[in-house]
């Protein structure tokens, strides 16, 4: 039986809906526990959820929610000084193509798209206000069973444009839709992107590319080989750590 330990301190700076899916669990069992790194199995052992509080520019704060084995920490609330401005830390962020295909269906241009830290909780790095800045927005938090059957998310679009040297593309993710108080998200990569020609061609072809938005932990990574992509998405979907769609793509220049 699933054993989710939340605490009185928790679950009062969360939100009724928030504790309820907590109590569920990640879907499956298993996440990594915050404090000792290894695996921890909600279906096998007890385990516990721990909130971080982070300032934000403006005196506001974010919660950051973690698991942990109950043997290895309490469920409990705590405060960090790290400030986390995520309006900043949304308008940059890695950008990996890639390609991919189903068993019946035709090779599909992908974009993975990570934030600039690169180990979330080591940093306490808000993981899930991450994910849930492309919740808002629209973008679908994606389950094994999507990866390979993406649906198409109106009001976003991949802009690729020429780089500095042949090859070398820059990429820049907009979606329409705007939070309050806010324009609409624009995410320019880091550094330019490389790809070959049946990239481009895919994308001109077909008007539209796969994102994958996560926290994939391949972003500093120099092996990214088809199976270790296919392996990072497939572990961020396990942990509950990823969102994607099919989105629209414009080459201009290219």
């Amino acid at each position: 039986m699933r054993d989710i330990r939340i605490s009185d301190e928790v679950a009062l700076v969360l939100t009724a809906e928030k504790v309820n899916a907590l109590r569920t669990g990640p879907d499956p069992g298993v996440t990594q526990c915050v404090t000792c790194e290894g695996q921890a199995d909600a279906d096998a052992e007890p385990v516990s959820v721990l909130v971080v509080r982070h300032p934000t520019p403006g005196d506001g704060t974010i919660f950051n929610v973690l698991f942990a084995h109950a043997a290895c920490a309490p469920s409990t609330v705590t405060d960090s000084e790290v400030v986390f401005d995520l309006a900043a830390m949304m308008e940059r962020m890695r950008l990996i193509p890639t390609v991919s295909a189903d068993d019946e269906g035709p090779v599909a241009a992908g974009l993975l798209m990570e934030p600039m830290f690169p180990d979330v909780e080591k940093a306490e790095a808000p993981a899930n206000a991450y994910l849930a800045a492309f919740l808002r927005h629209g973008l679908p938090l994606l389950s094994l069973h999507d990866i390979d059957d993406l649906t198409p998310v109106r009001g976003w679009r991949a802009v690729i444009t020429p780089g500095e040297r042949p090859r070398l593309l820059r990429a820049t993710i907009t979606c329409d839709s705007a939070e309050p108080g806010r324009g609409p998200l624009i995410v320019a990569a880091d550094a330019p992107i490389v790809v070959d020609q049946g990239w481009l061609r895919i994308v001109s072809a077909s008007g539209a590319i796969r994102l994958y938005a996560g926290l994939l932990g391949i972003g500093r990574s120099s092996d990214r080989d088809l199976m270790t992509v296919v392996r990072a998405i497939g572990t961020a979907a396990r942990q509950g750590n990823l969102c994607g769609g099919l989105i629209d793509a414009v080459l201009i220049g290219t």
